[in-house]
C-alpha cells in the first residue's frame, strides 16, 4: 500500500523543520537521518519516494525558490509564512518526477488549507499552476 497522501505531509514537515530550523544547507541525507521519527511505520516505497522528493528539493532548493519567486507577484518568498514555502517547493520538487501535475497542485492545497493559513492555499495555487503547468 502506498499512501501518497501521507507521505506529502510527511515531506512538508521535514522541508517546514528545515526551514525553521535553519538547516536547509545542511547534506539531505543527515537532515533525514536526524529526523527518522517521520519514518516510522512507513513502507520501503513510501520512504525512498519521501526521500526522493526531499533530497530533491534541498538539493536544488536555489533554482527551485528562483522559480517560485518569478511567479511571486507582489511578494518576496521570505514573506512567506514557512509552510507555505515547504508547500511550494515541495510541488515543484515533485514535479520533476511526477507528470501528475493537477494531482500535484490538488494535494499541495489540500495540506495549505489543512496546516496552512486560512488563504494561503490561494497563493499557492496560483504559483504552483504557473510554475509547473
Amino acid at each position: 500500500m502506498f499512501r501518497i497522501k501521507y507521505c506529502r505531509e510527511t515531506i512538508m514537515r521535514l522541508l517546514y523543520l528545515a526551514d525553521v530550523m535553519g538547516q536547509e544547507d545542511q547534506p539531505p541525507e543527515e537532515l533525514l537521518q536526524h529526523n527518522s521519527v517521520f519514518f516510522r511505520g512507513l513502507n520501503k516505497i513510501e520512504k525512498n519516494f519521501i526521500f526522493k522528493i526531499t533530497k530533491k528539493v534541498l538539493k536544488e532548493k536555489k533554482m527551485i525558490d528562483q522559480l517560485i519567486s518569478q511567479h511571486l507577484i507582489g511578494w518576496k518568498l521570505e514573506r512567506l509564512m514557512p509552510v507555505e514555502r515547504s508547500l511550494l517547493r515541495m510541488g515543484v520538487g515533485e514535479s520533476y518526477f511526477n507528470d501528475q501535475k493537477a494531482i500535484i497542485i490538488d494535494d499541495v492545497i489540500r495540506i495549505a488549507k489543512k496546516y496552512g493559513g486560512e488563504d494561503s492555499y490561494k497563493i499557492i495555487n496560483a504559483v504552483l499552476d504557473k510554475v509547473i503547468q
